[in-house]
């Protein structure tokens, strides 16, 4: 038997466990449009139509930042960018949509031809593409207007499983529709994740066309922290250390078969990249007044919190609770006895900026609330001036200044004329 041969069986060897393993898992797979103007692409697809035909839901989403830059450029439009993130113009929004319907075609027939090839077991299977995603604007960053590039607001995410269970590939592009007719572009990383976390995936692997020297296990953090780190890297990090998802594979594009030898194979040929959230909630000690004052002193300074020196922190510091990153104060809420002892006042809620979108604002509310139930209290108060939707969507009622206990009615200052709210505990 030639060399050629053993090295073919022992790779169906080590792949059948893999293969039994994988069957019936969702997996989403993610490229930028760099990706598809490869050589090796056609393999990439062809090996996506073979791990779906071995039994893999299959979610494919893809990018297409350089084919809108190059039809930009075409027309003479200049591409603008903040953070790494497109300022889309009204009047690039039908060269966005060239740009996405050509790859959609582009992947769509390279993977019906995939699909029908006779070596295939299956050939029922399909392509699905489609409006799976909500989206509005990302607004205003920075003094940015963004314009139509958007966030998503939610992933049909039944509609999309039901064209898995069809044994469907299911294939996804970084645009979004409001339900008043407006169209957004997107952030592909951010599609893939989104949808990810909507499926509650198995496995999200990028394959990208660089980053090819990482080792093959990484933390998020040890990207953030790395100076080199690829801008792609960080946004992955960034994403990864903001959300829910707990890891995702990261494959090189140049690499022919990466896909079949990360998901077929023991040790893979791809770099895991972990978010391993280095951070913990806590009682504030003495050490944190610090860290807490420069946390509140941005939203003191315009009117969202009520300021607070540093000599009454010390007394009060307490009644404070804090989430630690990395030894940094990165959130903080504090909650107040009141003169009625069935009711408790939530105040001073804060998260750094750099680390919203972590439903770390609910960690802290859900923190307080069990704390005040344990000790007897019946509701929860918040006096608000800027925030009343977020602390309404959590079960706040409106409530008036006569309902409050007499130590916060004496207090309360009809100048800043803060929301009353309360919750009930259960």
């Amino acid at each position: 038997m030639t060399d050629q041969k053993c090295n073919s069986v022992h790779l169906l060897r080590e792949a059948s466990p893999y293969i039994h393993k994988h069957r019936g898992k969702t997996f989403v797979v993610a490229f930028p449009g760099e990706v598809v103007e490869q050589a090796l692409f056609p393999q990439l697809i062809q090996d996506i139509a073979t791990i779906s035909a071995l039994g893999s839901r299959i979610v494919i989403v893809h990018g297409t930042r350089s084919q809108i830059n190059k039809r930009l450029e075409i027309v003479g439009r200049k591409s603008r960018f903040h953070h790494n993130i497109r300022v889309t113009e009204p009047g690039d929004i039908p060269l966005i949509q060239e740009a996405i319907g050509y790859l959609r075609i582009t992947i769509e027939n390279l993977l019906s031809h995939a699909l029908n090839q006779p070596n295939l077991p299956n050939n029922s299977i399909g392509v699905s593409s489609g409006n799976y995603i909500t989206a509005q604007p990302l607004g205003i960053i920075d003094g940015v207007d963004y314009g139509y590039t958007g966030k998503i607001r939610r992933i049909a995410h039944p509609f999309i499983a039901q064209q898995l269970d069809n044994k469907n590939i299911v294939l996804m592009s970084p645009i979004g529709y409001s339900p008043s007719g407006e169209v957004y572009n997107l952030d592909y990383e951010h599609v893939a994740l989104s949808t990810a976390k909507a499926l509650n995936a198995d496995k999200i692997i990028f394959i990208n066309d660089n980053d090819a020297h990482l080792p093959h296990e990484i933390t998020a953090s040890q990207i953030e922290a790395n100076a080199t780190a690829s801008t792609f890297l960080k946004k992955i990090a960034k994403i990864l250390l903001d959300g829910d998802i707990e890891r995702v594979h990261l494959l090189n594009a140049a690499t022919d078969g990466a896909l079949l030898l990360e998901l077929y194979t023991r040790d893979g040929v791809g770099s895991l990249i972990s978010a391993k959230q280095f951070e913990h909630l806590r009682a504030a000690t003495v050490e944190d007044i610090s860290g807490i004052l420069d946390l509140i002193h941005p939203l003191e300074s315009i009117g969202t919190l009520i300021k607070r020196s540093r000599e009454q922190l010390e007394l009060e510091i307490n009644n404070f609770h804090v989430i630690v990153r990395d030894q940094k104060i990165i959130a903080c809420v504090a909650l107040y006895n009141t003169d009625n002892p069935n009711i408790a006042e939530l105040a001073c809620l804060a998260v750094n900026p750099e680390y919203r979108g972590g439903n770390r604002g609910d960690k802290l509310f859900r923190h307080i609330a069990q704390l005040a139930h344990t000790q007897g209290k019946a509701r929860l108060l918040v006096l608000t001036t800027q925030t009343t939707d977020w602390f309404r969507e959590r079960g706040f009622e409106k409530g008036s200044v006569n309902e409050l206990p007499t130590n916060k009615k004496s207090l309360y200052n009809y100048q800043r004329n803060s929301q009353v709210l309360f919750k009930k505990l259960a």
